[in-house]
């Protein structure tokens, strides 16, 4: 009780940080002499202003909508083996189980007591099994996985466009002045504002970036630095990807397909495909 206590205690001052920081340095931009104060105060240019506030509550609501997202979880009640014909919320590739049965064998969790699908991985922090494990983020005190995602790279990519834009507001409205001492009292404030920016803007846009590049060729932050440790990739050749599907394709399952996918059955299809392919080259 006081360890769950304390980590939902952890998750409330995470997120109202992040939330103070995302609407706390608009605040000051308006509190000074900006074009941000001009359009939102003033709102002598409303659709800047409204294209502004847009931008900043999208990316406050994918932010939460990650946090709070079933990552994807396995449920702690299916004990020794997990059904692969009676999830309703799962896709439906292969009607033939036992092709799906020998793409691989599934790895048991000691922890959950129970045996995961393909890309499933056990979280330490979460203490739970996770499908399509990503990572842990601390920012988000959660996971990544299959279900929140995509809900993650879409706040990594408006929380980069929110502060390129606020970095640009920002140094736009510094005041020259020619007393040095004189122009450092008149921007303190933006000067504090464009510090937060500018280490928070490189560690969003590298995140940002490897993200997009990782749903491009159909990999996972956890294969892709692991790869020689799991027993489902380990033994292929580095430079094939048994998830790949083509950029389109990927991007396309990655922010549109909503159910949870079969992997097992993919990776089979695959396989079977290499197989023919090899056969008919020899």
């Amino acid at each position: 009780m006081i360890c769950r206590l304390c980590c939902c205690g952890v998750h409330i001052i995470i997120r109202t940080v992040h939330t103070a920081l995302v609407l706390g340095i608009p605040i000051t931009l308006i509190t000074q002499d900006t074009e941000l104060r001009h359009a939102i105060y003033y709102f002598q240019r409303p659709f800047y202003a409204i294209s502004y506030i847009v931008l900043l509550l999208f990316s406050l609501v994918m932010y939460f909508l990650a946090c709070l997202v079933n990552p994807g979880f396995l449920p702690p009640s299916k004990k020794k083996t997990l059904s692969l014909n009676n999830n309703s919320d799962e896709e439906d590739i292969f009607e033939d189980s036992n092709m799906i049965n020998k793409a691989t064998n599934y790895r048991h969790c000691d922890f959950c007591e129970v045996e995961q699908p393909m890309r499933t991985k056990h979280c330490e922090d979460c203490k739970r099994c996770v499908r399509k494990y990503d990572h842990h983020c601390p920012w988000l005190e959660t996971c990544v996985g299959e279900r929140n995602h995509r809900f993650f790279w879409l706040f990594l990519l408006s929380i980069s466009s929110l502060i390129f834009w606020t970095v640009y507001i920002t140094w736009e409205s510094i005041v020259y002045k020619l007393d040095w001492i004189q122009w450092l009292e008149s921007n303190a404030l933006l000067f504090c504002d464009l510090f937060v920016l500018i280490i928070a803007g490189m560690v969003v846009f590298g995140l940002l970036c490897f993200h997009s590049y990782l749903i491009v060729v159909g990999l996972t932050t956890w294969e892709f630095v692991s790869r020689e440790r799991i027993t489902y990739l380990k033994y292929l050749d580095d430079s094939y990807n048994p998830f790949d599907e083509g950029c389109l394709c990927n991007l396309y399952h990655f922010l549109c397909h909503w159910k949870l996918r079969r992997w097992e059955a993919l990776y089979a299809k695959k396989a079977e495909a290499q197989g023919t392919s090899n056969s008919g080259i020899v």
